[in-house]
């Protein structure tokens, strides 16, 4: 009798400290889920992730010739596709329009866009792009370099980062074989393509002067 209530009591007692280490564990995590997110940066940081409208930015290094690039920030807009979201920075140099795109997934993600052309000019019709869009697959070539399919969707922009305003459009991204060349493909409501070709760059190929204009 006598060791049946001592082994009761010793399973009592693991119990008890079985269930008041799991609490500790529930009040832990809940206290982690209320705890403020901080960024690793300030909002008034010289950063690339920080330029609005009106900023002043330089890039160096770009294409092939390695130009050094003074831009002024035209505007910000924004791309919303499923869960992901991206910034678009639309700036002007004395050489002619560039679009900066940025990405932050696990890191940051940077591309410059630095000519626009027709559809034809990489030798696709719409009716190729139906096809690579149904056989997720597909290719061409592009002076000298072979392009091939990413991926295709539908996103929706925000010009201005305006939430109120959101316009669909249908997308198609090509790489070529040493991933450091984009061919990107939009076809819009109006029934136009926009195709753009841009590269990576990086965080520090880029100088940040001011985030955005003077307040008046």
């Amino acid at each position: 009798m006598t060791g049946a209530i001592i082994l009761l009591l010793i399973v009592c007692g693991v119990m008890f400290f079985v269930m008041k280490k799991k609490n500790a564990r529930s009040s832990d995590a809940k206290r982690a889920d209320q705890s403020p997110v901080s960024l690793s940066y300030s909002k008034d940081e010289l950063r690339i992730e920080n330029v609005e409208a009106g900023g002043m930015i330089q890039i160096t290094g770009i294409g092939p010739d390695l130009e050094e690039l003074d831009v002024k920030i035209l505007a910000r807009h924004l791309y919303k596709q499923g869960g992901s979201k991206w910034y678009e920075l639309e700036g002007e140099s004395v050489t002619g329009k560039v679009w900066i795109d940025l990405e932050e997934d696990d890191e940051l993600e940077l591309t410059i866009s630095l000519k626009k052309m027709r559809l034809n000019a990489i030798g696709l019709t719409k009716k190729d792009l139906e096809r690579i869009d149904e056989e997720e697959n597909g290719q061409f070539d592009y002076e000298g370099e072979t392009y091939l399919y990413e991926d295709s969707d539908e996103a929706v922009f925000y010009k201005h980062g305006d939430l109120s305003d959101g316009e669909t459009f249908d997308y198609w991204d090509f790489e070529n074989k040493a991933g450091n060349k984009f061919i990107g493909i939009e076809l819009w409501d109006d029934g136009g393509y926009d195709v753009s070709y841009s590269e990576p760059i990086a965080s520090h190929q880029i100088t940040v002067f001011s985030l955005k204009g003077s307040e008046k």
